[in-house]
């Protein structure tokens, strides 16, 4: 930045091209960071770099017609801002974006000044791009893509060595290392914009889905008769075989993003092959096993006392629970990867083909969606700011605007606690820049000499100490860049004071009259949404496979969970755009988004099993039909359970009561059940049986986190309630 500003200042009399040279430098360096590949990473600066070129034209031709000035920026803002659901490079760049808009606009010049504007904007390019490229290009998450691909190649190792027949001590002890500097990792890496693209909420969504693949891949090899059956031994090779080629994907050796057609396609084959393997050999080897057990006993004759009923009586339950979970990570790669094919697709999501994205813009469009909200606020916000310039033609105009800007939160309070922080912030710039201006301001060398150091802390200041202290450095810097251009010691900092103080108001006000409850607040309603219905899908999906008299019919559950879903997604991305240190903590949020998830993936697993009815001409059996009764019974309690739940993730109450327990009732009808059609050598009974038994391991498994779940939003309530009275 000094560089280019040293060059323009120097070689153009004229003081536009130094002012859009420094702070075109300042967006290319300090307001983008785009991940990927070189290629893409140099697509995605050079377009920035010609719409940057497109919005300074236009701005300045704009800047001094009033009226026009105000409405082209509340569209512009709008546009920007919600631009960032198409493409995650949309997303990560939208803040330098308004930033190039927002300088020509406020600062009204004739239409003749485009040119010497673009000349400035043009150097920065010239010079940040490269910049950008070449030093230090490695973006942010490439730390957390190494974890998540070796925590997956670990858990691929453990699941091969089950497929072998042997339990792996070192490749256990090997996961659980890597599952926790996966944790520690996650834990500590920061979330700026680029957290708001799909492809970055997708990295948060995977941590959860390892360590539920994990748990899965180390539970399926705890009975080693079970791996010993053909097919049970096959999902497994093949779960195996998807989660190495999603390790493969995720990231290359360098921790950059894998840009490559072919690694993605096998990838899509795998889940293809092992989508195939559980509708085909799975169904086929659980069909013998009941046909065994029919004629008197057979493979069926385990130990039905263990935990795990189903387990016991069936190997292929947990190959298919592992086989469900590696899919459910390998839709993450793919949507992590930006891979057509992700979009947890197995669980009512589409790719992103033309349909698709129709109905991704139509849920964005819809009045509940943060992101809508949120694009709608700071177009408002800053075209108000614009308006307040153009009708009291305030000296540095442009200072309203970007306090505007800077502080817009999407919430009233989120909004007033940082407007109190950037004006503090300022006012200790402000008494900083004049002490350096009583001392040097008249040594013009002492002035080029600090700018560097002004820049180098501006630019780290807001990550490692304050937000505060970021706008404090920004503003010794913008007191030392214009008394250089145009000296006039400490008095820039005092208007910047000002103008910043004007903006924070606007910024306030906005806050206040759209949605002043914000993000964290649909943050909570969209978790609250998510496990109500996909607790009442699961809910359907008991009650459909346990009803033979009567249909069931699960779609519309699928459908609002998955509405549900994208509601949830996109609070979740907006959430990690957000700034700043977070409300609620990134891990406790995100556990309860995999959580949710966990819900959904149990709900799909049940609904995809067959419904069995009775052969023709034979009665159902009692037992059958009270074992049916009592499951029911207990998937309707968990979801009331959930309700309540749901009602504390709103804010509606402040404790949960503890999770129902119906394990020795329904363990015993269960048994009966079963142990009743086995007698009668009912093969149609005890597949439905069976599925039941299903069933109640899905409940057991609800069962062995719910405390986890109660923990983080107990944890989830306590944080947002102590930001609110801060």
């Amino acid at each position: 930045m000094p560089t280019v500003f040293g060059l323009t200042y120097a070689l153009f009399s004229n003081p536009q091209v130094s002012l859009f040279g420094a702070f075109g430098s300042f967006a290319l360096l300090l307001l983008v960071d785009f991940p990927g590949r070189f290629r893409m990473r140099l697509i995605s600066y050079m377009t920035l770099l010609l719409v940057g070129g497109c919005f300074i034209a236009l701005g300045t031709v704009i800047s001094t017609h009033k009226l026009v000035a105000v409405l082209v920026m509340a569209v512009v803002g709008f546009g920007v801002l919600f631009a960032g659901i198409l493409s995650p490079q949309a997303a990560t760049a939208s803040t330098a974006t308004l930033l190039i808009f927002v300088l020509p606009v406020a600062v009204a010049q004739p239409a003749a000044a485009a040119g010497p504007r673009l000349i400035g904007w043009a150097f920065a390019g010239a010079f940040c791009i490269p910049a950008c490229m070449l030093l230090w290009p490695t973006p942010w998450h490439d730390d957390l893509r190494r974890r998540l691909s070796a925590t997956m190649s670990a858990v691929a190792r453990l699941a091969t060595a089950h497929a072998q027949g042997g339990v792996d001590a070192e490749s256990q002890a090997t996961v659980k290392r890597e599952l926790g500097q996966l944790r520690d990792q996650f834990r500590s890496t920061p979330y700026p914009p680029t957290g708001a693209a799909a492809g970055a909420a997708a990295l948060a969504k995977l941590v959860g889905r390892i360590e539920w693949v994990a748990g899965n891949a180390m539970f399926v090899g705890g009975e080693i008769a079970a791996v010993k059956d053909p097919s049970v031994r096959k999902i497994i090779e093949m779960a195996s075989e998807t989660l190495r080629h999603s390790a493969a994907l995720i990231c290359d050796d360098h921790g950059h993003p894998v840009d490559d057609w072919e690694h993605a396609e096998a990838l899509q084959e795998s889940t293809r092959r092992l989508d195939l393997l559980m509708d085909t050999e799975l169904d086929s080897e659980v069909s013998m096993l009941i046909d065994d057990a029919g004629v008197g006993g057979g493979r069926m004759a385990r130990d039905e006392s263990a935990p795990g009923i189903a387990s016991s009586l069936d190997p292929s339950f947990q190959a298919r629970a592992l086989g469900f979970a590696a899919e459910m990570v390998a839709d993450a790669v793919l949507e992590a990867s930006g891979a057509p094919g992700g979009g947890d697709r197995r669980l009512g999501g589409t790719s992103e083909a033309p349909s698709g994205l129709r109905r991704r813009l139509g849920t964005y469009l819809s009045f509940h969606s943060v992101w809508l909200r949120n694009a709608v606020r700071g177009g408002v916000g800053l075209a108000l700011a614009v308006a307040v310039v153009e009708v009291t033609d305030i000296e540095h105009g442009f200072w309203v605007v970007l306090g505007t800007l800077s502080v817009l939160r999407s919430n009233a309070l989120g909004t007033g606690a940082t407007a109190l922080r950037a004006v503090g912030g300022t006012a200790v710039g402000f008494v900083l820049g004049s002490a350096v201006m009583i001392g040097v301001s008249s040594h013009t060398v002492l002035l080029w000499i600090l700018l560097p150091l002004a820049v180098l802390v501006s630019g780290v200041a807001p990550l490692m100490i304050s937000f505060a202290a970021g706008q404090a450095a920004f503003t010794l810097v913008v007191i030392i860049l214009f008394n250089i251009i145009e000296p006039t010691g400490w008095k820039v900092g005092l208007t910047r004071i000002e103008d910043v103080g004007i903006g924070c108001g606007v910024s306030i006000v906005v806050g206040i009259l759209f949605w002043p409850r914000g993000a964290m607040a649909a943050l909570g309603r969209a978790l609250s949404d998510a496990f109500v219905t996909s607790s009442g899908y699961l809910a359907d999906a008991v009650e459909r496979l346990t009803s033979a008299d009567h249909r069931v019919d699960t779609q519309p559950g699928q459908r609002a969970s998955h509405r549900a879903y994208l509601r949830l997604d996109d609070a979740f991305r907006q959430f990690l755009a957000e700034r700043g240190a977070k409300v609620v903590s990134v891990e406790v949020v995100a556990n309860l988004f995999t959580g949710s998830n966990r819900i959904r993936l149990a709900a799909y697993t049940l609904s995809t099993l067959p419904v069995l009815v009775p052969e023709p001409g034979q009665p159902e059996l009692d037992s059958v039909a009270i074992a049916g009764a009592v499951l029911r019974d207990s998937y309707a309690a968990s979801h009331r359970w959930y309700e309540e739940f749901a009602e504390m993730l709103a804010g509606q109450r402040k404790s949960l009561d503890a999770f129902p327990v119906h394990d020795e009732t329904l363990h015993s009808v269960l048994r009966n059940g079963f142990e009743d059609a086995r007698t009668r050598r009912r093969g149609d009974r005890l597949r439905t049986m069976l599925q039941m038994l299903w069933a109640d391991e899905l409940l057991e498994n609800q069962r062995q986190v719910q405390e986890d779940l109660a923990r983080s939003a107990d944890l989830f309530a306590k944080q947002r309630h102590e930001a609110f009275m801060i």
